[in-house]
């Protein structure tokens, strides 16, 4: 029989000490920086270990201790982090992100005898849904999923599938890695009037593997009979893709934004505000990757009023229903996106009403204020059941 959910959202346990916190993950990561700061890491003793490269988001909150290990082979990164356990001490250890962050954490705890402290894992939108296709990653999801003693995961699709994969440990939250949305400092850069008045477009552009913006380019150009006077505006998109739209914009009439090259000044005080203000002006968001879990650009167009048109790899799904709130299209095919796209840009009811129901969800689901409360109070109750284990 599968363990249950542990609903802990409306819920706070109280701890009366300082949670020694050792979080290990991407140090480079926006989804990192902006989880840090949900913490009351003024009040708590936080700690973050680099389980890949030595850079640093610059969005870190200053009060986290960082332990940067200098680049080495991947055994001596184990071995750091096992002396660092034992060193410190945690209440808790929490890898954010199985195939890096989760691997070594399962490895340092082999190198370390007891007591250890609780390990709770939480898994990112790809981890388990793409990698886990993979035979060479799927002994790794195994080993971590079946050793950890807390899971938490992006998405609710995530949860059966960890379970598929041997998951022992106690299921204890659902929410996106990031932290959801700062609702009101988001809707602060939206412009004012209803969806269907706007006249720009913002464009996932990032192009790998995994990511579609090819295929999202493809549809774009499709479309461009109806972009004149129009705005394409790009984030994450790689020069030479950015090219191609600047020469699409030049036979098509539209202007093209790629807004990593904004200057950051005014109210816009740095590149993510850049992104959600183009969600902000957007009447369509357009992002397409082969996987993904609660994505963030679909967080943010919800948040922002503009109607996406995103991945079916993604959960959106699991909150906003299809028709209603966003279109879900198959990543790698530029006609079917083309058709959606050309949907949401002609029907203005359908924009409008999307606006509406998808203000309601992001209240609902994914303010960052809702989840500070769910991600404290899971914290304080692994110490709490720590606690009363040792007893």
């Amino acid at each position: 029989m599968s363990p249950p959910t542990r609903r802990l959202a409306r819920r706070r346990f109280v701890y009366l000490g300082v949670v020694r916190l050792l979080i290990v993950g991407f140090a480079y990561s926006i989804h990192i920086a902006r989880y840090l700061q949900l913490l009351p890491v003024s009040e708590w003793d936080v700690h973050l270990f680099a389980s890949e490269g030595s850079s640093t988001y610059p969005e870190l909150p200053s009060e986290v201790t960082l332990h940067l290990p200098d680049p080495k082979p991947y055994a001596e990164r184990v071995e750091e982090l096992a002396h660092l356990i034992a060193a410190l001490r945690p209440d808790v250890v929490h890898s954010h992100e199985i195939q890096h962050a989760g691997a070594l954490v399962a490895r340092a705890r082999r190198h370390s005898g007891p007591p250890r402290p609780p390990w709770f894992v939480t898994s990112w939108g790809s981890d388990i849904f793409w990698f886990g296709r993979d035979p060479f990653f799927r002994r790794t999801i195994r080993d971590v999923l079946t050793n950890c003693d807390y899971y938490g995961a992006d998405c609710h699709r995530d949860v059966g599938l960890a379970r598929a994969f041997g998951l022992q440990g106690q299921v204890i939250g659902v929410w996106p890695v990031p932290g959801g949305i700062d609702a009101a400092h988001a809707t602060s850069l939206r412009t004012p009037g209803p969806t269907s008045a706007r006249r720009a477009i913002a464009v996932k552009g990032r192009v790998s593997n995994i990511g579609q913006g090819l295929v999202a380019f493809a549809a774009v150009e499709r479309c461009a009979d109806l972009l004149t006077g129009w705005e394409v505006g790009a984030y994450l998109v790689s020069p030479d893709l950015g090219k191609r739209y600047e020469a699409l914009a030049a036979r098509s009439g539209f202007s093209y934004t790629d807004v990593s090259q904004i200057p950051q000044s005014g109210p816009l005080t740095g590149e993510h505000d850049q992104v959600l203000a183009l969600h902000g002006r957007a009447r369509v968001s357009l992002a397409l990757n082969r996987s993904d879990g609660n994505s963030l650009s679909f967080l943010e167009a919800i948040t922002m009023g503009a109607f996406p048109v995103q991945s079916s790899s993604c959960c959106g799904a699991e909150y906003v229903p299809q028709g209603r709130g966003a279109l879900y299209v198959p990543a790698t095919d530029a006609a079917a996106v083309a058709m959606a796209l050309r949907r949401a840009l002609t029907d203005d009811a359908l924009v409008d009403a999307g606006a509406e129901l998808n203000a309601r969800i992001v209240a609902e689901h994914f303010d960052r204020d809702r989840i500070r409360e769910q991600v404290v109070a899971v914290y304080e109750g692994i110490v709490a059941d720590s606690a009363r284990a040792a007893a």
